[in-house]
């Protein structure tokens, strides 16, 4: 049987108490396995990909006030039997009874994808199985999927050919979820966590893998013995196809005749041949090409040579594992837990159980993303909305915090203010005057500095006024030609002056000016005048000779005082 297409998820021990030991013994397993008359227990240890049996233990169940039916005293007497040969389970696994699984062999379409082939598994087993789907644990083992040429090969083949399509066989296994909780019930009043629950033919046939490795094609039948079942599996190139629980009485006594032992065996006999014939009526019937018989109830010799006696098929009995080591004084006892060994094995593979009832494969639910999307953005955005809200009240709290510890120191400052209230309104008077003023009477001397002499222009009007930040200076002017109120606008604009087109207009006056202007000039807040470099640019005209002035007065005739004289 090939292993499981995913790998089997392993039950989390919980309590920190546990985690140390767990950590420790993440490669040992102990697997279980109870029937009527024994608990088998097999201790492996696994390190390094090689598996190493530590331990082999057989414990004889008691025959008196013992209900092997009730799980909490089943799991009660594990715990104490455990505790009495000191032995501290690592990770504990057990398998179930083949009566008490369906199991059924199906050829479905090979899909890559797990979750896909679990879903067409489970509607495919809801339509075979014997009780309803929501009431039982469904696993699946892939035990044979097509290669690519055949893919190709099957592809070629007429469409009209249903047949010819290349499919993968599918081992499927249900349990009802009584026989789950039962395993639970005792692992749970043993006092351990039961970490996976396995097929007893599957067990069975990984121990046949480690006892005869070399076995890999062909028919090949296991036969199983046991004090009251007998198990039959047969396996085509690795594949279960075939598998049977029988009914079998073969706890002889001590002082049992002859003759009612060899009735017993020649009874379980009868049954094998039963089910080799109704596996011969089976669609997947091959002929047997090996049969061997495993156990420790000391008869399978005799199995082996009466069922030998019956057919043409070579019959021996199961070799002890020559891939694994075994404890010295314990190979006996080996051989009469194969079962439990290849539990044991088969959780320690890098696939892990090929059906494990516990965590079985189960379909993956197919989710709208963009409705993911959505909520996830809708979340991201109430998540924004919180935490800035939260950042809100945080800065809120803060600012009030800040505020109620300064309102003290404001009201003392608001108590000082009042006597110094008449200076701080005087200072704040002088800080005004001087951010507003302008330097009037700088630019009015400025202005009669750079303006013609009376001779050509006069001013008629003069005034200032402020407009926004900056300073206006209005004056209107009196000149005799046009030509000079060119020359004055053009002299203020480049001396840094900003005004409007200045319209001329004829203003006839008794002095002979006839041309009128009037000036706006904007003052730049950075203007820098220097009357002192433009005052030789407008010289004065000479005085006329009978002015008193022109020579000065120290040349006017000094007259005597009467009263003097």
């Amino acid at each position: 049987m090939t292993e499981a297409t995913s790998k089997t998820k392993r039950s989390k021990s919980s309590g920190l108490a546990k985690l140390g030991t767990r950590l420790k013994r993440r490669g040992e397993v102990t697997a279980l396995d109870i029937d009527k008359r024994m608990l088998r227990v097999v201790h492996v240890t696994s390190s390094r990909g090689t598996a190493k049996v530590s331990r082999v233990e057989l414990i004889p169940v008691p025959t008196e006030d013992f209900d092997l039916q009730n799980p909490k005293i089943v799991g009660e007497w594990i715990g104490d039997q455990l505790k009495a040969i000191r032995l501290t389970p690592g990770t504990v696994v057990m398998a179930v009874r083949r009566g008490e699984a369906v199991l059924k062999e199906f050829q479905l379409p090979p899909l890559k994808d797990i979750g896909e082939m679990a879903s067409m598994v489970r509607m495919r087993a809801s339509r075979e199985l014997p009780f309803p789907e929501s009431q039982a644990s469904i696993d699946f083992t892939v035990t044979k999927a097509p290669t690519r040429q055949e893919i190709k090969a099957a592809k070629k083949e007429p469409s009209s050919s249903t047949n010819s399509e290349a499919k993968a066989d599918v081992v499927v296994s249900a349990i009802k979820n009584e026989t789950l909780d039962y395993y639970k019930t005792v692992a749970e009043s043993a006092g351990f966590t039961l970490a996976g629950l396995g097929l007893r033919p599957m067990a069975s046939y990984r121990a046949l893998n480690a006892c005869v490795p070399e076995l890999k094609n062909g028919t090949v039948a296991l036969v199983s013995v046991r004090r009251h079942e007998v198990d039959v599996d047969i396996l085509i190139d690795g594949r279960l196809v075939f598998s049977r629980e029988l009914s079998a009485d073969l706890n002889l006594p001590d002082d049992c005749l002859e003759l009612e032992r060899n009735e017993r065996l020649n009874q379980a006999t009868k049954e094998i041949f039963r089910c080799l014939h109704s596996y011969e009526g089976s669609e997947t019937y091959q002929k047997v090409d090996q049969l061997f018989v495993s156990g420790g109830t000391g008869l399978e010799e005799e199995l082996c040579e009466q069922i030998q006696s019956g057919i043409n098929t070579q019959c021996s009995r199961m070799p002890l594992p020559t891939g694994i080591r075994l404890p010295e004084n314990k190979k006996e006892d080996a051989s009469r837990a194969l079962t439990s060994l290849g539990l044991a094995l088969g959780f320690v593979d890098e696939g892990g159980l090929a059906v494990n009832f516990l965590s079985p494969k189960r379909p993956v639910v197919r989710r709208n993303e963009g409705r993911t999307k959505w909520l996830l953005g809708v979340c991201l955005l109430l998540a924004s909305l919180v935490m800035l809200f939260s950042f809100r009240s945080r800065f809120e709290a803060d600012a009030k915090a800040a505020y109620n510890s300064l309102t003290p120191q404001y009201t003392k400052l608001k108590k000082d203010e009042r006597a110094n209230k008449i200076i701080i309104r005087t200072g704040n008077a002088v800080t005004d005057w001087q951010n507003s003023a302008t330097d009037w009477l700088g630019h009015f001397a400025f202005l009669s500095s750079v303006l013609p002499q009376c001779d050509k222009v006069y001013l008629t009007s003069m005034g200032s006024r402020r407009a926004g930040s900056n300073g206006i200076l209005s004056f209107q002017l009196q000149a005799k030609d046009s030509d000079t109120l060119h020359s004055v606008e053009k002299s203020l604009r480049e001396l840094g002056y900003s005004f409007k087109s200045v319209p001329h207009t004829p203003g006839n006056d008794r002095h002979g000016y006839s041309f009128r202007a009037s000036f706006d000039l904007l003052i730049p807040s950075d203007f820098e005048h220097d009357i002192k470099e433009n005052i030789k640019t407008n010289t004065p005209p000479a005085r006329i000779e009978d002015d008193i002035h022109a020579k000065g007065l120290t040349v006017a005739p000094k007259r005597k005082d009467p009263r003097n004289g």
